[in-house]
């Protein structure tokens, strides 16, 4: 027989599980679904070239990261993540992509998505066809301007490995 205290704590986890399983599933606010309209958008046109439309997306905050899909250092900041991004449009041509979001909540003034992208792209200057597959996860936050990105980080591990 389970004791009170087990039961509780029991009744407890059931609970939390239940509670999460609901917020997980719970649907977006249109103003947060619209920003990822945009967002994704935007990721196309990167994907081709340009990244302006992408920079505008972030916030202009000193506390902004990212982590790139290239690998490299985190940058920290509109000044080194506009360089980066610049750097991260001139990697890619004549690219198409696919977004399959594993997760996408907004609660208040704070967001993020989990989701796996699939590029498509020439390489420019030598028209060679490449893909690439991430999986990101980006955190938003609600400015007076609207939503903004506060962080993407980006790696291409999507093959589980045990440590050697």
């Amino acid at each position: 027989m389970i004791s009170f205290s087990r039961k509780a704590f029991l009744v407890i986890v059931a609970s939390i599980l239940l509670t999460t399983s609901t917020v997980a599933q719970k649907k977006i606010s249109t103003e947060f679904q619209n920003f990822l309209t945009k967002l994704d958008a935007a990721q196309l046109e990167m994907q081709n070239g340009k990244s302006n439309a992408f920079k505008a997306l972030w916030s202009d905050s000193e506390d902004i990261t990212l982590s790139g899909g290239f690998g490299g250092t985190v940058e920290k900041g509109p000044k080194s993540i506009d360089a980066r991004l610049d750097w991260v449009g001139q990697q890619f041509s004549n690219g198409t992509n696919k977004i399959e979001r594993v997760v996408a909540i907004d609660s208040g003034d704070l967001a993020y998505v989990v989701q796996l992208e699939h590029i498509r792209f020439q390489v420019p200057g030598s028209g060679t066809e490449s893909t690439r597959d991430y999986r990101v996860t980006m955190v938003f936050r609600r400015e007076k301007t609207g939503w903004r990105i506060l962080h993407r980080q980006a790696d291409t591990n999507l093959t589980k490995q045990a440590p050697q």
